[in-house]
């Protein structure tokens, strides 16, 4: 009895209120598709997740969970991923100093940047460049 009394009551609560307020799995990637781009488009920029966040309409906690829920990593993460792989290609292909590589992929610290892409890559960005770049 008490169970189709429950029933009834969820029946009714959802016909009432539909979920059009409850994102989709859908409308969760597309979220995290447009953040993936804005991330790609902006990297040399200064990014927060909350310039994200404000971008996609979304509360910030709401996005770093649901990013990192479906990539595996936080959005900062993910920023760094993208100026560290930016700079690898920097470093391989063209003839920059590193101090402009840095400001390039949005880093006015070439210090910071160092440090960031030594812990990344396991070498500094001159030894990178030193073993990785074409002879030419």
């Amino acid at each position: 009895m008490m169970n189709s009394i429950l029933y009834e009551y969820l029946y009714l609560w959802a016909t009432r209120f539909p979920n059009t307020d409850i994102p989709s799995r859908e409308k969760h990637i597309s979220y995290v598709e447009e953040a993936l781009k804005y991330i790609e488009a902006n990297y040399s920029e200064a990014v927060t997740i909350q310039d994200l966040a404000n971008w996609l309409g979304l509360e910030r906690t709401y996005l770093y969970r649901l990013f990192k829920s479906m990539v595996g990593m936080s959005p900062q993460a993910y920023l760094l991923d993208v100026r560290i792989r930016q700079a690898c290609t920097l470093l391989t292909h063209s003839d920059l100093t590193i101090t402009n590589i840095a400001r390039s992929v949005g880093y006015e610290d070439s210090l910071y940047f160092s440090r960031l892409f030594r812990r990344k890559k396991g070498q500094t960005p001159s030894q990178y460049r030193s073993t990785h770049q074409s002879p030419g």
